[in-house]
């Protein structure tokens, strides 16, 4: 008795029993909330654009699955000659070996633009042109509010 002279562990009760119920409702609802809120039943926002030879237009793809309408990559446009592709700047000539070697190991992928407002129309096309050709089934078009937007949200008059 030398290590342990107040002999405190004799002195100690069994832990409750009826705890055991509430620790496995708190576990299971933490990991549904994770499950439900990490998942991908929101789709990106953006809007989608056609892209694999229908009529010309905006095209709302058909999802057979919660996966097939989120944004599997996002791509950002910067200004011309500067694109963010999978962790690198790549400037827009350069882009066609990446984008088809990540088609290549996701087939199916969708891509989502975030443009920036000193890209021109013609660099966006031509992104598109190469996300078509690279084999992307769907391509959303990212779109964040004007800074003044934001502020000022428009309000319902009754």
């Amino acid at each position: 008795m030398i290590t342990r002279p107040l002999d405190l562990q004799s002195r100690l009760s069994a832990p409750p029993r009826d705890a055991d119920v509430f620790f496995w409702l708190n576990a299971g609802a933490v990991a549904l909330f994770f499950g439900l809120l990490g998942s991908r039943f929101i789709l990106g926002p953006g809007v989608p654009v056609q892209i694999n030879g229908g009529p010309p237009g905006l095209d709302i793809p058909r999802t057979a699955t919660v996966t097939q309408g989120a944004a599997s990559v996002v791509v950002s446009y910067r200004r011309d000659n500067m694109v963010l592709f999978e962790g690198g700047i790549f400037e827009l000539r350069d882009l066609n070996a990446p984008m088809e070697k990540y088609v290549k190991g996701h087939p199916g992928a969708t891509m989502m633009m975030r443009v920036d407002k000193q890209v021109s129309v013609q660099g966006l096309l031509d992104l598109l042109d190469l996300a078509k050709k690279a084999g992307f089934a769907h391509v959303w078009l990212a779109a964040e509010p004007r800074r003044g937007d934001a502020d000022n949200p428009v309000t319902a008059v009754r």
